[in-house]
């Protein structure tokens, strides 16, 4: 008996043993990371105005878009789906929110895009990303204002920038500084603005927050984009006589309204533009003196460049490329595919892109729960993290002036990031050279 007890206990311990081993290799190879899925290529969609009146903006957005991407290829691609490259596939809106439509189902139906980027004008990104919540695919803005784009409950948009709520509050504040250089000197403010989403959009927040500064709303004027003549508008807003005039507009209405300002002899003494089309470099070659004094929003400016870490380096590169500096709309675009990256490293360890719903699920999730810190990107934001309607609560605006010594946009406000003083008030047209 004592022979059997001791064989007994010997093949428990043996058991023991097996079954430790079998438990410890279970529990490693639980532990052991996911292999690596091997993926040649993943396709983002992109909408840009690649034709009609829009078409510069667009070309231009399209250029930052793809520069990000070369720089993300050339780095290794997507090291969570073994290196796959990202390959763009580009749809024309023409400026068009139902072609802009008609574009997105194009792209997330017939060219099996993960997500879309997009689409520069308000209305435009509106339709488009209407278009990609019925499909269920992510879709990414990096250069709409609109604030409305992200109040209307959607689960698969996210914008990277800041909303014109937050850009007008901030002209507010710009606006009482300005006051407390030069006391009294601003009472009442008119609004100029294009009538898309974009434009009225604007003009609702710039009228909140101005009164609530307040400051008097003596005019509010809206005109259709692309018009070959504002006589008649800036004829009204020089009859109302406001010290400041806050103008909203693309690129040619941005021209068409220095032009006119000039030959109407309309002098407020100060102009304060919504970006768009004012910060365009077609603009700035464009207007050359009758630009001089604006005062604009922008995310983005070429004297950040010792105060936003890597900016000048990206420029720089961007510039020896295409021939042209950043702007605004051109940096962020960049920085919206940047995001797109991480959020795309992220999705590749939770599901395959050769389920695509599955893969466009798993991107939609990591953009939600995204989290760059301030100095990651070349924008002079405090990072990416977007709320739970999809707005980045870390995005924020500066205020630049066109200089007349050089004929360039200097950042002006808010001081921290400001290289040089406000010129205020601006000289009437009689008064300059």
């Amino acid at each position: 008996m004592r022979g059997i007890s001791r064989n007994i206990i010997i093949i428990s311990l043996i058991a023991i043993i097996i079954l430790a081993g079998i438990a410890t290799y279970l529990v490693i190879s639980t532990q052991r990371p996911a292999p690596v899925q091997r993926v040649s290529e993943i396709k983002v969609g992109i909408i840009q105005p690649l034709s009609g009146g829009l078409s510069t903006i667009g070309k231009y957005n399209l250029w930052g878009a793809q520069f990000a991407v070369d720089e993300i290829n050339s780095r290794g691609g997507i090291k969570s789906l073994g290196g796959a490259k990202i390959t763009l596939v580009v749809g024309d809106s023409a400026g068009d929110p139902s072609t802009a439509a008609r574009e997105a189902e194009r792209l997330i139906a017939v060219e099996n895009v993960v997500a879309i980027i997009g689409a520069y004008a308000s209305s435009n990104t509106k339709t488009v990303s209407d278009v990609c919540e019925r499909l269920k695919t992510p879709c990414l803005n990096g250069d709409s204002s609109s604030p409305a784009l992200t109040r209307r409950g959607l689960q698969w948009f996210f914008r990277t920038t800041g909303d014109d709520d937050l850009f007008s509050m901030q002209h507010a504040e710009f606006l009482k500084y300005l006051n407390s250089t030069k006391p009294g000197s601003i009472r009442t403010v008119a609004i100029l603005y294009e009538d898309s989403e974009f434009g009225s959009a604007t003009a609702e927040a710039w009228k909140k927050y101005m009164e609530q500064a307040g400051f008097k709303v003596v005019e509010s004027i809206s005109f259709r984009s692309g018009t070959p003549t504002l006589d008649s508008e800036i004829t009204r807003l020089k009859a109302a006589n406001p010290d400041v005039l806050l103008v909203a507009g693309y690129l040619s209405d941005a021209i068409l309204i220095q032009r006119t300002m000039k030959k109407l002899d309309f002098n407020p003494k100060a102009v304060l533009a919504q970006d768009a089309g004012y910060i365009n470099p077609s603009y700035i070659s464009e207007v050359g003196p009758l630009g001089y004094y604006i005062f604009s929003r922008e995310v983005f400016n070429w004297d950040l460049f010792d105060k936003v870490p890597g900016l000048k380096d990206v420029n720089d590169r961007f510039k020896a490329k295409y021939g042209i500096d950043m702007d605004g709309s051109i940096v962020r675009n960049y920085v919206a595919v940047w995001v797109l990256y991480y959020a795309l490293e992220e999705a590749g360890k939770k599901a395959s892109p050769s389920d695509l719903q599955a893969f466009r699920e798993a991107l939609r999730d990591a953009l939600r729960n995204i989290d760059i810190g301030k100095g990651v990107l070349p924008v002079p934001w405090d990072g990416v993290k977007f709320d739970e309607t999809g707005q980045n609560i870390r995005a924020k605006g500066i205020i630049v002036q066109m200089m007349p010594d050089d004929g360039k946009y200097h950042t002006v406000w808010p001081k921290e990031y400001a290289t040089r003083d406000p010129i205020f008030p601006m000289p009437r047209w009689s008064e300059r050279s």
